[in-house]
Order: structure tokens, then C-alpha cells, then sequence
């Protein structure tokens, strides 16, 4: 088997499913392996999401001729929170990115027990006029910037990790359903 793989691993749990998919950077997706599921309650996915891997992982490789070395993981839960802020600041366009990282470290900083999943710009607002992109020429004394932090328990990231590690797979990063669903409706 070939573990230098070129091809994407990601698995959808839903509340109705988790799924397996393989992408191949030139063909999509090459393999999918699909399993029903009802839970209602983060242990109770823990268990289940156990159970697939024991059932198909050797299944999966053997099938792709392939080890899974690293997998993104699609999670569709009511354990997510948002947390809405705003900043106002003295941006030099070429310096707005550090300003970001520096938010989302103070963030991260004091939002203890949680990960930030997802660091969403909402809008910008430039002399009381909302933008959606920051436009390259503006007033950078009047510029505040909107963020959405969607974030998730450390405890769920763990345990997540843990199941996964029993199979030598590590996660390279957890993304919520939803947001993922509301831009692609966008």
C-alpha cells in the first residue's frame, strides 16, 4: 500500500449518517463508504463513530490501497457556539492580517476549555459604510471589523483524537456542518 497519498480523507458525521469520502485531487471523489446512525448525545456519536472505524477502516484502506495518515472531520452538532465581536483599530492595510492572528490569539486566550474552529469576517465597516471585501484603498482611523468565532470543547476535540489515534489516523482539522452548508448556499 502506498501511505504517500495524494488523495483527501473526510468524514461527515451527521446526525443521521457519518460518511466516508476519498478525493482524488484530478477525480473527485473516488470512495465513499456510507453508514445510517441516530444519536443524541455527544458519548453516543463517540460510540458509533468508534464502531465505524472498527467495522470499515482496514475495509477503506485495503479497498483505496491506501493508509489513512490524516482526515478532516465535517461534524454537524448543537455543540458549537458563536461568538459574535467586533474591533475597532488603526489598520495599516498591509498589517490587517496580523491584526486578525492577534485577535483570534486574544480570543483564544481567554475563551479557556474551547477551540476556535472557524474565525469568520463578517463585514467591514469603513465611515459607517458596510463592505463584505475590504476594499485596497480606505480610511484606516474609521475601520471596524465584525468576527464570528465558531468554536468547540476541547473535551470533543480529544476524545475525537483519541478514537482516532487508536487507528494511527490524525485529524487535520475539525470543521462545522453548518458553516460549511451556509456557504455553500452563499
Amino acid at each position: 500500500m502506498d501511505n504517500q497519498s495524494k488523495n483527501q480523507f473526510f468524514l461527515l458525521i451527521k446526525k443521521n449518517k457519518i460518511l466516508f469520502t476519498a478525493f482524488d485531487q484530478k477525480k473527485g471523489s473516488i470512495f465513499t463508504k456510507e453508514k445510517l446512525i441516530e444519536y443524541n448525545s455527544i458519548d453516543k456519536i463517540y460510540y458509533l463513530l468508534e464502531n465505524f472505524l472498527k467495522q470499515n477502516i482496514l475495509e477503506i484502506e485495503k479497498d483505496l490501497k491506501n493508509f489513512i495518515k490524516k482526515i478532516y472531520i465535517i461534524f454537524e452538532s448543537d455543540s458549537f457556539f458563536i461568538a459574535e465581536t467586533s474591533t475597532k483599530h488603526n489598520f495599516n492595510y498591509n498589517k490587517i492580517s496580523d491584526t486578525l492572528i492577534d485577535i483570534r490569539n486574544q480570543f483564544n486566550k481567554h475563551s479557556l476549555g474551547y477551540e476556535t474552529i472557524h474565525m469568520i469576517i463578517n463585514r467591514y465597516i469603513i465611515n459607517g459604510a458596510a463592505y463584505n471585501v475590504l476594499p485596497e484603498e480606505f480610511d484606516n482611523k474609521n475601520l471596524v471589523i465584525e468576527i464570528n468565532f465558531i468554536c468547540l470543547e476541547d473535551e470533543i476535540i480529544s476524545n475525537f483524537k483519541k478514537i482516532f489515534f487508536k487507528y494511527q489516523i490524525s485529524i487535520n482539522k475539525i470543521l462545522s456542518y453548518e458553516y460549511l452548508k451556509n456557504l455553500n448556499n452563499h
